[in-house]
């Protein structure tokens, strides 16, 4: 057993449910400056290095989701409603899933150049991840309902940019479809990256509903 394990095993059980939220959120930041790391500096030769690094995350996350069902099943008594800590552990699961699942497309497709509109989207899920460090953290206290509203806005406002990065980069690839295959390849690239920050989108949300029932 690890000293991280040791420690949430010995804290009160109750609590033990926000270090591993919180836990599963400092993941997916990582995951996602990774990935944006890796579509900025990266060429086809650190594709490779680039997924396995991101299959590391990804199977973190897979642990830790695991861990909060096996401590629902444990625990009679939760901060939270029990809803609420499974839909933001999936969704947080989701998040990486989603970044994970590109890495593996740029090995497999053999993709040679990232398009300028994956890396604007890449760095919009980075913004939204580091919002959620401040989400997650808040539902200890709920203390500031002004502050966690605000960056609720802020999430979505970041979703609604990817919304429009996605749109447009859609339209330019079907514009001038010179190769039919390699369009496919990047509908289905952005795809995955602009469902991230959905999926970012919807953390927020869960996080908002959970305050407004508790604060």
């Amino acid at each position: 057993m690890t000293l991280n394990a040791l420690m949430r095993w010995l804290k009160p059980r109750e609590m033990v449910f926000f270090d591993l939220l919180e836990e599963a959120t400092a993941n997916v930041l990582a995951s996602a400056q990774l990935f944006d790391q890796g579509l900025r500096s990266g060429s086809p030769a650190t594709w490779a290095e680039l997924r396995r690094d991101m299959k590391d995350l990804e199977h973190k996350g897979d642990e830790l989701t695991h861990e909060i069902m096996d401590r629902l099943n444990q625990t009679f008594v939760t901060p939270l409603e029990r809803e609420d800590i499974l839909a933001l552990a999936h969704a947080l699961d989701d998040v990486v899933d989603k970044l994970d699942a590109v890495t593996e497309r740029f090995v497999l497709y053999r993709i040679e150049t990232v398009m300028p509109a994956a890396m604007e989207l890449s760095n919009l899920a980075v913004e939204g991840a580091v919002e959620l460090i401040h989400l997650i953290k808040s539902l200890r206290t709920m203390s500031d309902v002004k502050d966690i509203s605000r960056r609720i806005r802020h999430v979505h406002a970041l979703e609604n940019q990817a919304d429009s990065v996605f749109h447009a980069a859609l339209a330019q690839i079907f514009e001038d479809p010179k190769d039919p295959v390699l369009l496919i390849k990047w509908k289905e690239i952005l795809d995955y990256i602009e469902e991230a920050t959905d999926v970012i989108k919807r953390v927020s949300q869960v996080v908002g509903s959970t305050v407004m029932r508790n604060a």
